[in-house]
């Protein structure tokens, strides 16, 4: 049972590096103008791995409860970030875009008006970068990572980091996304909605509303269709089987208003936020290597380093090695409590041994010292 709990260990950790990929690559497509057929399949992979994650957790959940360790799991252990990057991916990401895509490409009605509602939401995708949290495990064989409280340490610093900076991008996305805070998409949206209201001020029955959607669409590249609610099509940029072909929904907006269809090619936003995307996960990538490979060495160093050296003077009869103190931190604590060891316990300890093979017996003990350096 151990060993197949370390292999199916194993296999979610390659599944978490592999969701890391993946989430780097939604942006990437987006941003690389992929074909419409490869971002479905990135959407389909996407519910894939939140619904690995998923049942992944429920899984953790149910048998931590069966040993009634439910809190221990959630809260010690940090299953709070296994819940995070699974199951609100899959209800409010994955699971609506994977049904909109069974719903069908292209510029429909009532689809648009649904990714409306989408984009308040759809910034929790940014959670998925609270996967890269749990591959902290793969470090655990570096050399200085292997002392239990370095470990413990450069984890809790880790987890906070980044989840302070993953909770405040996605306050800031949702709030940018209702409005609170202006922003790329918000700006980019009113200036559409004023041309789209231009197009259906006068609705569908009014003459020339060919021509003034023609007039609009020539200023403004990004305005695609114009059509009577539930009708007839008056003016199109592309013939319909190019937008089956080169648009997913969310790729475009949709305003209706007296009567009047009009859809708006979102493409230059979802670019622009792709590459925010990516950004911000290479800035996350880069903090937790920093933690990783300069604050976890520098941590080991000066505090686990002495401390164990420390320790195994204490404990081991013939372990003499002094503490390497570097210059300028005699008076940090760790450091100053090494410089007691070295000073006072090793030439002491020299003495208790070289007492002891003469056949002597000292008047000077261990918990003297003890005493000194106030150990308990």
């Amino acid at each position: 049972m151990k060993k197949l709990g370390e292999a199916l260990e194993s296999i979610v950790i390659v599944v978490i590096v592999l969701a890391l990929v993946h989430t780097f690559m939604e942006d990437y497509a987006v941003l690389a103008g992929w074909t419409v057929g490869a971002r479905r399949w990135v959407i389909w992979t996407g519910l894939g791995f939140d619904l690995f994650f998923t049942i992944e957790f429920l899984t953790r959940m149910y048998l931590a409860l069966s040993r009634n360790e439910g809190a221990e799991y959630f809260f010690r252990q940090r299953g709070w970030i296994d819940f995070l990057a699974s199951v609100p991916l899959l209800l409010l990401n994955s699971l609506p875009h994977s049904l909109a895509l069974i719903a069908g490409s292209g510029l429909a009605a009532g689809l648009g008006s649904f990714l409306n509602v989408l984009k308040v939401i759809k910034a929790v995708r940014l959670a998925r970068i609270l996967r890269l949290l749990r591959v902290i495990k793969l470090f655990r064989g570096i050399r200085y990572a292997r002392s239990a409280l370095a470990q413990r340490h450069v984890s809790i610093m880790t987890t906070t980091a980044i989840t302070i900076l993953v909770f405040w991008m996605l306050a800031a996305s949702v709030m940018q996304g209702i409005g609170v805070f202006p922003g790329l998409e918000a700006s980019y949206g009113r200036g559409q909605d004023l041309r789209a209201n231009a197009i259906t001020a006068a609705g569908p029955a009014a003459p020339g509303l060919a021509r003034r959607a023609a007039e609009i669409a020539a200023l403004d590249p990004t305005i695609l269709v114009v059509r009577a609610v539930g009708g007839q099509t008056a003016w199109s940029r592309f013939p319909a089987s190019y937008y089956a072909d080169n648009f997913l929904t969310g790729d475009y907006d949709y305003v209706a208003s007296n009567g009047v269809e009009v859809f708006i090619d979102e493409r230059p936003v979802a670019q622009a936020t792709a590459r925010e995307g990516i950004v911000f996960f290479i800035a996350v990538l880069l903090t937790v290597m920093g933690f990783l490979f300069l604050y976890a060495p520098r941590f080991a160093l000066e505090i686990s380093d002495p401390l164990n050296v420390m320790r195994r003077g204490m404990s081991e009869a013939d372990y003499n090695l002094e503490v390497k103190i570097p210059q300028g931190r005699e008076n940090d604590d760790v450091f100053d409590l090494a410089g007691l060891y070295n000073t006072v316990y090793l030439p002491m300890k020299d003495r208790e041994g070289g007492a002891a093979a003469e056949g002597q017996q000292s008047s000077l003990k261990l918990d003297d010292v003890k005493d000194l350096l106030d150990i308990k």
